[in-house]
């Protein structure tokens, strides 16, 4: 009999060890307005996601979600994040919509585009002026 009450008990303090190290759950279906994002939640790297929710089950309490993507032609950083409250039993639905900043590249390739431009009007402007000196020395 102490035996099975020995047993009992161990069984109850796990079960409680358990349930505390697995608290309350809720669910998010989540989404964004871009496709093939990254998803994070409370800093770590969760899953892909994009336009189409996806279900993901989380403890409820509040989380940090972020959404982060580059463009194909890496020209492009998107991000969006929101805090979310999950409730628990429940499920909660949100949209994350992102902002797009430029990256380095981008800068980088407008800046360069900017100068040959520059020197492009310059040569067509020398080119005009000899043109014109040249126009000139022959007419005298």
């Amino acid at each position: 009999m102490a035996r099975q009450i020995k047993y009992a008990a161990v069984i109850t303090v796990s079960l409680f060890f358990l349930s505390a190290c697995f608290g309350p759950t809720g669910k998010v279906r989540i989404k964004t307005d871009i496709d093939n994002a990254e998803l994070l939640i409370d800093g770590d790297e969760t899953s892909s996601i994009g336009k189409d929710f996806i279900e993901l089950e989380v403890s409820a309490e509040k989380h940090l979600f972020e959404i982060k993507a580059l463009s194909e032609d890496e020209e492009w950083l998107y991000y969006g994040s929101e805090e979310l409250i999950i409730p628990e039993n429940a499920t909660l639905e949100k949209k994350i919509y992102t902002q797009s900043q430029a990256t380095e590249k981008r800068i980088r390739r407008l800046a360069l585009e900017a100068k040959q431009r520059e020197a492009e009007t310059l040569a067509e402007k020398v080119k005009k002026e000899f043109l014109r000196r040249q126009a000139q020395e022959g007419g005298k």
